[in-house]
C-alpha cells in the first residue's frame, strides 16, 4: 500500500533555512515539497507580508546596522513596508531557543521579510506547481487594525491577480476569517486550523471559543461542524487527532492535514496514519521518510500521539 500524504513546508523549511523567507520557500520547493505553508500579517500601509509574530522577534531580527534587536521589536502593523525593509531576518540569535531547535539552519545576511506579491512571483517562476496554505494571522481576542472581511479581500485580490486561487487555501485559526472568505470568495478553498484547549492552555477549541466563529464542539464533533460549513481542510494539531476523528473527517469529505511534525518517529507514524497531509519544518526529512516507507511497502496505521 503506497503512503501518499502530501508534505507541506511549514514557513518554508526552518530546519534548513530562515523561516518565512523566499530563500526558505525556494529550498522547500527544490527538495520536492508538495506544498508550502506561510503566515501573513499587514504592514501599517496595508501590505501583506510573510511573517509569523505580531512584533519583530529579537531572536531572529537585526537592524540596519546588523545589531540584534534589544527586546521585542515594533509591531508589524506599526511599520510601513519601507520601514520593515530595514530589518534583516536571515539569522537566529546564537544561544537562543530557536538556535537550539534549528542547529542546522543556514545563517544568511541581507534577508528581508517578503511581501505576498514577491512570494507569488517566486511561485510563478518555478516550473513545478505546489499547493499553498496561506495563513491569515488575525485574532478575535485582540484589537486588530483591519476586519476579517477586509483582510480576506486584500489577500484574495492578490491571489487572483497572480492567478493563484486554484492552488491556494486560506488557512486560519480564527474561523471568522474563513467565514468571511465563504461569504465573499466562495471559490477560495478554506483550511480550518485547530488546537484543543484540554491539553494546551492557548488552545482554540473549547465551548464558547471566539476562535470558532459560533461553532460549538459540545454540540457536534468538529469534523461534522466543518463539513456542514463547507470547509475543504481540517488542520488539527497532530496530537489532537485519533483514528476515529480522522475517519469521521474523511468520511465527511474533509482532507486532514496535521501540524507541525518534525521528529523522525512522529513523522514515520503520521505518514502511515492515513492523513492527507503533513505540515513540517523539515520537508526534506519527511519526503525522504515517505520514500523509504513506500520502498519497504510497509504502511501500518499508527498515530504519533498513541502508544504502539
Amino acid at each position: 500500500m503506497t503512503v501518499t500524504p502530501k508534505i507541506f513546508g511549514h514557513r518554508g523549511a526552518p530546519a534548513a533555512m530562515p523561516e518565512n523567507t523566499l530563500e526558505g520557500f525556494q529550498y522547500a520547493i527544490d527538495v520536492g515539497a508538495d506544498g508550502l505553508e506561510l503566515d501573513l500579517l499587514l504592514t501599517r500601509d496595508g501590505v501583506p507580508v510573510i511573517t509569523h509574530n505580531p512584533c519583530l522577534s529579537d531572536n531572529t531580527t537585526r537592524d540596519a546596522a546588523g545589531d540584534w534587536l534589544q527586546g521585542e521589536g515594533p509591531a508589524i502593523s506599526a511599520l510601513t513596508l519601507d520601514e520593515l525593509r530595514c530589518y534583516d531576518v536571515g539569522r537566529i540569535r546564537p544561544d537562543s531557543a530557536g538556535a537550539q531547535k534549528y542547529p542546522n539552519q543556514a545563517q544568511l545576511d541581507h534577508c528581508r521579510i517578503p511581501t505576498l506579491d514577491e512570494f507569488l512571483n517566486l511561485m510563478k517562476n518555478n516550473p513545478r506547481d505546489v499547493e499553498l496554505l496561506v495563513e491569515l494571522k488575525h485574532s478575535p481576542t485582540a484589537s486588530e487594525n483591519i476586519s476579517a472581511d477586509g483582510f480576506v479581500q486584500i489577500v484574495a485580490d492578490i491571489l487572483a491577480k497572480h492567478d493563484m486561487v486554484e492552488q491556494s487555501y486560506l488557512h486560519a485559526f480564527n474561523w471568522q476569517i474563513l467565514s468571511a472568505a465563504a461569504r465573499n470568495y466562495p471559490q477560495l478553498r478554506r483550511s480550518h486550523l485547530s488546537i484543543c484547549r484540554n491539553d494546551h492552555h492557548d488552545g482554540t477549541v473549547f465551548s464558547g471559543s471566539p476562535w470558532l466563529d459560533g461553532l460549538d464542539p459540545d454540540f457536534a464533533p468538529l469534523p461534522e461542524l466543518l463539513a456542514q460549513s463547507g470547509a475543504a481542510i481540517w488542520s488539527p494539531y497532530f496530537r489532537d487527532l485519533n483514528h476515529d476523528t480522522l475517519s469521521e473527517a474523511q468520511e465527511a469529505g474533509l482532507q486532514v492535514m496535521v501540524w507541525t511534525i518534525n521528529e523522525e518517529e512522529n513523522l514515520r507514524a503520521e505518514l502511515q496514519s492515513g492523513v492527507d497531509g503533513i505540515i513540517t519544518d523539515d520537508p526534506k526529512l519527511a519526503l525522504s521518510l515517505r520514500e523509504q516507507i513506500n520502498a519497504s511497502q510497509y504502511s501500518a496505521p499508527i498515530f504519533a500521539g498513541q502508544s504502539q
